[in-house]
């Protein structure tokens, strides 16, 4: 192909793959150099100004009243949705304590937190986490829910697991979470819920640890001796991103991942769970994970140009790619078609770690997208919470004017976009 001509030499057999160029090379080793992330609790600068550190201050006080929905004061729900509102609440308390609040006066809410998460961590939720022998994983039995009150009509482990069925109904329970579907994106949260709780209460992280450990060799084991979890689920270190498709179907077009910032999110909350327990290899992997999926997602996910090296200029010209395959790419997402659904579940979680992953070149036409597509659900679910905080990586003033005109409904516990964030966390981005 004349397009290769002078780049790769007339001597190199390339193939253009739905991944860009694939050119030969020869050797027995590949020695890769990354510069691991370090940002840990908070964001590297301090809040400088007085006007905005008031403003997050009230924030957090105000946000420290929160609480998780009634069924999932009970564990009666799915654990993605658990994990992103204890993770959020973690991100609240963190947040506090980067702007001054005292611990005292948010160890009441830490208890809220501490109460949430343990019934994910010690198997009295009523929709129970158990060990699945048979792929090596922890998996969600799954909850026939009816309200009220918030129930599960089904008995639980270990006859009566609706998730575990094997049929498609049961790979519809929990976001496919028994059939091995997002485990990084379900555990990510949980475990970066238990790493800021870690943080403040190192107590309670020697009396959970191994609970928690569970989960981080469910998605990032690095031990191929283990005999109870498989090494790396997730990550695909030659394609240099995860995968989030589990083993409920054998896809014609492969593998697949849509949210490559909630994969990034899960690396960060491994990298933090290490720093709370004082485990610098369980951090380390975290830091090397978050970085090669950092690298996927400018690769693939983030379009900031045209033309582009990878994808043609018909699909390089939307800027943000939906969901990845082996053999396909899609403008679109799992629950809908919408540009500002892409642009959102590309940009969600945001934490302090997203500095690394939201490309200011990519932030600023993915704004551009967002803004100009963002209405009806997009506002009432708080998806426009992160349309603020996109438009914040480049201008930090219209950021801070979108965050302000809010209402709390986006951060609601009933917000499918925004209840794993918060009125503190948009204002502290």
């Amino acid at each position: 192909d004349s397009t290769f001509n002078g780049l790769l030499g007339n001597d190199v057999a390339v193939h253009k793959s739905i991944h860009g160029v694939q050119q030969l090379s020869v050797g027995n080793a590949w020695p890769m150099l990354i510069d691991l992330p370090d940002i840990a609790w908070h964001a590297p600068r301090k809040v400088t100004d007085a006007t905005m550190l008031s403003t997050i201050k009230k924030a957090v006080i105000t946000d420290l009243k929160w609480e998780l929905p009634w069924n999932y004061q009970t564990g009666t729900g799915d654990p993605y949705n658990a994990g992103k509102m204890l993770a959020k609440m973690a991100n609240i308390a963190l947040v506090g304590e980067a702007v001054g609040i005292s611990v005292t006066k948010m160890n009441r809410f830490l208890d809220s937190l501490a109460s949430g998460l343990e019934y994910w961590i010690n198997g009295t939720s009523r929709n129970t986490l158990v060990y699945d022998e048979s792929w090596g994983g922890v998996v969600s039995c799954g909850c026939r829910y009816a309200y009220p009150p918030p129930r599960c009509l089904n008995e639980g482990p270990p006859n009566d697991c609706p998730a575990l069925n094997g049929d498609p109904v049961g790979n519809g329970f929990d976001f496919g979470n028994g059939a091995y579907n997002d485990h990084h994106f379900h555990y990510g949260y949980l475990t970066y819920a238990a790493a800021g709780l870690a943080h403040f209460r190192p107590h309670w992280a020697t009396k959970w640890a191994p609970a928690v450990l569970s989960l981080v060799r469910d998605i990032a084991n690095p031990n191929a001796n283990d005999k109870y979890f498989p090494k790396f689920r997730h990550m695909d270190w030659y394609a240099g991103h995860s995968w989030a498709g589990g083993v409920a179907m054998a896809y014609l077009n492969g593998r697949n991942q849509e949210s490559v910032s909630e994969a990034f999110n899960a690396w960060y909350g491994v990298s933090l769970w290490g720093r709370a327990i004082g485990d610098n290899q369980i951090r380390d992997i975290g830091r090397l994970l978050a970085a090669i999926e950092a690298k996927g997602a400018h690769t693939y996910w983030q379009i900031p140009s045209t033309p582009n090296d990878i994808y043609p200029a018909t699909f390089a010209e939307h800027h943000t790619a939906g969901i990845i395959w082996s053999n396909l790419i899609q403008y679109q997402t799992w629950f809908g078609m919408l540009q500002w659904e892409v642009q959102g579940i590309q940009t969600l979680p945001v934490t302090p770690a997203s500095e690394l992953l939201l490309n200011a070149s990519w932030t600023k036409v993915a704004a551009q997208t967002f803004e100009s597509t963002c209405s009806g659900t997009c506002e009432t679910d708080g998806w426009i919470s992160f349309l603020c905080m996109l438009q914040a990586v480049n201008n930090k003033e219209e950021g801070w004017k979108c965050a302000e005109k809010l209402p709390p409904t986006v951060y609601s516990g009933e917000a499918a976009g925004g209840n794993g964030n918060s009125r503190s966390n948009t204002l502290y981005w």
